[in-house]
């Protein structure tokens, strides 16, 4: 593997899939994490993280601030500084930031958990609007977002002003639980435009000097080929590609995560993302940049899963993603 320069700065967007680990500061938080991820399947994230060694990595799915404190200070040798304000999910997801100790740089950590998605559900609709039409006010409020938009700002030391600004988000899954949005493409929409929109917001304070990142796991096919409906407006109004995109991965090897029908055919997708803009795809290292393989313990890459049994094997169900962007920041 090609070693990173000291000029190298690298991403990563990982789901950890469920990283609940206790002991834990209060006793709610044994009421809501049930599940607590086995001893073999953190030590094997550590391994993956300590490996791709990136500056930053934005975390899908961590069990609360105790996991995130517990997993850094007991199986990344407290390499790194973390981040985690809860976001809005009801079990106990959240988003969270790892940086490197020692980097030349500082961050902040901002939250959009409270903004409002300006979304209703059709039939939550239909009654605010019957309401109104009787001069009674709206019974349903706008939702908020499933989780949150992890916002990092990211400062070299001596300036105000930050050079690159990353925006994370785990959006609504493909669950329809309460059969009012097949697939949760209402919801995952309505939240996707909302970052979209955040993203705008940044580029205009900033004029378009300040790069700014969207990563995460979109729950959908938000690539550039047989791109879901709700991620259209991605292509149409921004200069963002995904990296995988970018360094001309093929295909077959953009899937990060396995998913396996009742018949036990593979339903592969690209869940996650790191949508860079057209700024900087010239700087990208394609050799440092894609989709980490787990690896044995011989530092072999392991086969891809064939079978749901050989996924659960896996630290997580998805693959981490990585960006390294050369000679940066400038």
């Amino acid at each position: 593997m090609e070693l990173r320069l000291m000029s190298d700065f690298s991403i990563c967007s990982f789901n950890v899939e469920n990283l609940f680990l206790p002991p834990y500061s209060d006793e709610a938080s044994y009421t809501l994490y049930k599940y607590e991820k086995s001893k073999d399947k953190v030590e094997r994230l550590a391994k993956a993280i300590l490996d791709i060694d990136s500056d930053i990595y934005f975390l899908c799915e961590v069990g609360g601030e105790d996991s995130l404190k517990n997993f850094v200070s007991e199986y990344l040798n407290d390499n790194y500084h973390y981040s985690l304000i809860p976001g809005n999910s009801e079990r106990g997801i959240e988003l969270a930031y790892l940086v490197k100790k020692g980097s030349p740089f500082s961050f902040k950590h901002f939250t959009h958990k409270r903004r409002p998605l300006n979304f209703n559900y059709p039939h939550e609709e239909k009654e605010n609007k019957y309401q109104m039409s009787m001069g009674k006010k709206r019974v349903y409020k706008s939702h908020l977002p499933s989780r949150d938009i992890a916002e990092l700002r990211i400062f070299k030391d001596d300036e105000t002003k930050p050079f690159l600004i990353l925006l994370g988000v785990h959006l609504k899954s493909q669950l329809d639980k309460d059969g009012i949005d097949f697939g949760g493409k209402l919801r995952r929409a309505a939240e996707f435009k909302q970052l979209i929109e955040t993203y705008n917001v940044l580029n205009k304070r900033y004029h378009n000097k300040v790069p700014i990142l969207l990563l995460g796991d979109f729950n959908g096919k938000a690539c550039k080929e047989e791109t879901d409906i709700e991620f259209k407006t991605l292509y149409e109004t921004t200069d963002l590609e995904d990296v995988l995109e970018v360094i001309e991965e093929p295909k077959e090897a953009r899937i990060s995560i396995h998913i396996f029908d009742k018949q036990g055919v593979d339903q592969g997708h690209q869940l996650d993302y790191i949508f860079i803009p057209k700024s900087l795809h010239s700087q990208i290292n394609a050799k440092l940049s894609g989709l980490y393989n787990y690896k044995n313990e011989e530092g072999a890459p392991y086969p891809r899963p064939t079978s749901l049994y050989e996924r659960y094997q896996l630290p997580s169900d998805h693959f981490p993603i990585v960006c390294t962007i050369k000679n940066f920041p400038n």
